[in-house]
């Protein structure tokens, strides 16, 4: 068995797979002085998979690129378990991460990603080394410094993985320290790459491009008090109503606002409350306001266990475990080396220093548990 086929059975018998969710969400925030806010939700899998997901520290020339050592540090919420897998695998796909010099990437569930044959054999890619396409998000933050490096990164290895399961495939947003934004999809066996800078959202299926098409179905959607012409209303001789219609109660000019957990619903709430918001009070001053807005932006599309059905029966025995939830939440700031987080069961966000690890190896970091059980996240003060 291939690596990457042992990893995706691994992975596979974690997540299993018949009821895996497939949501994660990402929304990025400017500020004045403090560099951009981004904030990412993750709800890959169920109860089974959120005691395994951990924050990693990899320093400088640890295992993980083709050529099999990486000149940047990073630190990342990898899969990490020793149960349930093969023991003599080991399993440890990077989803989330930052680098040493403030780079970030995500990987987001795209069922429909197709990535580019193993035997793929031209001229060039003869010659390229060969790279799971699990790895992808590893090898970026491992290897690239900014935005501009990704790209060129990509085309120089063939990414594999045509006979991964639909629910595993995936597509990645990066940013770096200098506010630049990419999109990373394999299209029918393509790279394709777009500038996210200005966008500055990313969910899941359809690919990024069906995304951005489809904002154009929201335009009604204004951040101004809506109002009728006087020309349109009409009086009535309704004494509670005397003239009709009007704008009665608020929130009107999001009437149209989708609110499901559907990827392309979050798409559109989450570039349109950003818009509205930076519209009506500009971009936030610091990392601390920015900060408050991703964190509201956020809870906007945080899953609550129970509310999303799964695929498996009712009567299955693992129907539970199996319902969607947003497992964890990360607020990166490049620019500030910053990366914070937070799980289901604890709400209170957890910050990691990346700017002060020391990635040479010298030091030996524990994998940190993204949930930390018996703490709810609740502080008690005395009046």
């Amino acid at each position: 068995m291939s690596p990457l086929s042992s990893r995706l059975a691994s992975l596979l018998v974690l997540l299993s797979l018949p009821s895996l969710a497939l949501s994660c969400t990402t929304v990025a925030v400017p500020t004045e002085t403090d560099g951009l806010v981004i904030g990412r939700t993750m709800e890959l899998g169920g109860l089974d998979l959120l005691p395994h997901w951990k924050m990693v520290v990899h320093p400088r020339s640890s295992a993980g690129t083709p050529g099999g050592s990486n000149p940047l540090g990073f630190v990342s919420v990898d899969v990490l378990t020793n149960d349930r897998i093969p023991p003599a695998v080991a399993l440890g796909t990077c989803a989330e991460g930052m680098n040493e010099n403030g780079l970030s990437v995500s990987a987001q569930t795209q069922q429909g990603a197709e990535y580019q044959d193993f035997l793929f054999d031209d001229a060039a890619g003869a010659l390229k080394p060969r790279l799971p396409y699990l790895d992808v998000a590893a090898y970026i933050l491992g290897t690239c410094s900014s935005a501009a490096d990704v790209e060129e990164a990509l085309r120089s290895v063939v990414v594999y993985g045509k006979s991964a399961p639909k629910g595993a495939r995936f597509h990645w947003v990066i940013f770096d320290a200098d506010d630049q934004s990419l999109i990373v999809e394999y299209i029918a066996g393509e790279l394709v790459v777009r500038d996210n800078t200005a966008v500055g959202v990313f969910t899941n299926d359809p690919v990024y491009d069906w995304h951005v098409t489809n904002l154009n179905n929201y335009v009604s959607l204004a951040p101004v008090w809506p109002e009728l012409p006087s020309d349109v209303s009409v009086e009535t001789d309704v004494p509670s109503v005397p003239r009709a219609p009007v704008t009665v109660g608020h929130g009107h000019n999001l009437l149209s606002l989708p609110g499901s957990t559907t990827s392309p619903a979050r798409f559109v709430t989450m570039f349109y409350l950003r818009q509205h918001a930076l519209s009506a009070l500009g971009v936030p001053a610091s990392a601390s306001a920015g900060v408050s807005l991703v964190t509201g932006l956020l809870n906007k599309v945080f899953i609550v266990r129970g509310t999303v059905p799964s695929p498996s029966s009712r009567s299955d025995a693992k129907y539970d475990n199996s319902l969607e939830l947003t497992q964890w939440a990360t607020i990166k700031m490049p620019a500030q080396r910053t990366l914070m987080f937070r799980s289901y069961d604890n709400s209170q966000w957890r910050r990691v220093n990346v700017g002060e690890l020391d990635f040479s190896g010298d030091r030996e970091y524990d994998p940190l548990p993204l949930s930390i059980s018996n703490d709810d996240g609740i502080l008690d003060i005395e009046l």
